[in-house]
């Protein structure tokens, strides 16, 4: 097999193997990657726009005892530093955020065992009822099944509860690498890949929407990228659910991990991994570049390698901050970035409908 065989597949529309999508990971150029990922976007998005969303993204609570390696944010129960906001506070934050022109709220925080099924629950309410205009797009797979265990009940019972208190979407956060082999070592206390898939499918069937994320560049193989991209396809094969795919690379930085990867994956990685995942999610609509992990030069070259969306401003956010990783855009330059990249701007909200051109 050769990378031009695996080319004309693309090309006539032809759906990859994972064997076929390792050979071009491994041996195709990255030019040609890009290539032919830009030629897959416009068989998506014929009309040239790109679009963003303006959002806030508050962390609720540091406390977790899940511990994940690769996460410079959690803290220990007592910690000096150890924190959980309030559900005024919270509140308080989504409406400056609103009043700011944010669309949608991306909520996620620890897994913290002193926070019960009743603070979620009233969380979503009071959102619903005080600022019915802004979007919450919260609680990652991880989360519902912490959220799950603290309370005594099951993953899809908390699922239903939240639907019901009006909840909508969910990010899809706590994926990282798709692989038991990776997770053991990386985040040995978190759900495992077949647990994250089995959330966001009972996610889907109650009626939500989710993301997809992935987060590379640490202690995985091209395999497990593989592994991770066909196990994300075969589940929308089977919901349709996932509103959209976001690449993103390990922030080393006051890590546990920082001793074993000192120095962040470059540029031309992060653009192989993005263009694979458009070739490669041929049942995907929107693939997401990565101004925030990447820099916003980086951001405007990943539209070139498959990207139509380029997330959100990320006006509060903490998790990667704490992996000093402090970038900040405005909408002026997401519109600049976008558009001197040769693409149409757009604002969206989180279910991908365009709400404003520019």
């Amino acid at each position: 097999m050769q990378v031009k065989n695996v080319i004309n597949k693309v090309i006539n529309g032809e759906r990859l193997s994972s064997r076929e999508g390792l050979l071009l990971l491994r041996e195709a150029d990255t030019l040609e990657m890009g290539a032919l990922a830009d030629f897959v976007r416009r068989r998506f998005h014929p009309e040239g726009i790109v679009t963003f969303v303006t959002d806030t993204n508050p962390n609720y609570t540091n406390v977790c005892d899940t511990e994940c390696l690769f996460c410079a944010f959690w803290r220990p129960e007592g910690a000096s530093d150890a924190y959980t906001l309030s559900i005024d506070e919270l509140i308080r934050i989504m409406k400056t955020a609103f009043h700011n022109g944010a669309t949608t709220v991306l909520l996620q925080g620890g897994h913290n065992p002193a926070i019960k099924l009743e603070y979620y629950l009233e969380l979503v309410r009071r959102a619903r009822e005080e600022i019915p205009e802004l979007h919450l797009h919260a609680f990652s797979a991880p989360e519902i099944s912490a959220i799950a265990k603290y309370s005594g009940l099951s993953t899809r019972e908390v699922l239903e509860k939240l639907w019901e208190a009006g909840l909508r979407t969910i990010p899809g956060g706590g994926a990282e690498i798709l692989s038991n082999r990776v997770r053991k070592k990386i985040s040995p206390l978190k759900i495992d890949a077949d647990t994250w898939i089995r959330i966001m499918r009972e996610a889907h069937q109650v009626g939500f929407k989710t993301t997809a994320t992935m987060m590379f560049g640490h202690l995985e193989e091209d395999e497990d990228i593989i592994e991770h991209l066909e196990r994300i396809r075969n589940l929308q094969d089977e919901t349709q659910g996932f509103l959209a795919f976001i690449p993103w690379t390990f922030k080393p930085r006051n890590t546990f991990l920082e001793r074993k990867v000192p120095q962040e994956v470059g540029g031309d990685r992060y653009l192989r991994v993005l263009a694979l995942s458009r070739i490669y999610l041929d049942n995907f609509i929107h693939i997401q570049g990565s101004w925030f992990t990447q820099g916003k030069k980086m951001g405007s070259i990943s539209l070139h390698f498959g990207a139509n969306d380029l997330g959100g401003t990320l006006y509060d956010e903490n998790v990667l901050g704490c992996a000093e990783n402090r970038l900040r855009a405005t909408v002026d330059e997401l519109v600049y970035i976008i558009r001197s990249a040769g693409f149409k701007p757009a604002q969206r909200d989180t279910f991908y409908r365009i709400i404003k051109y520019f």
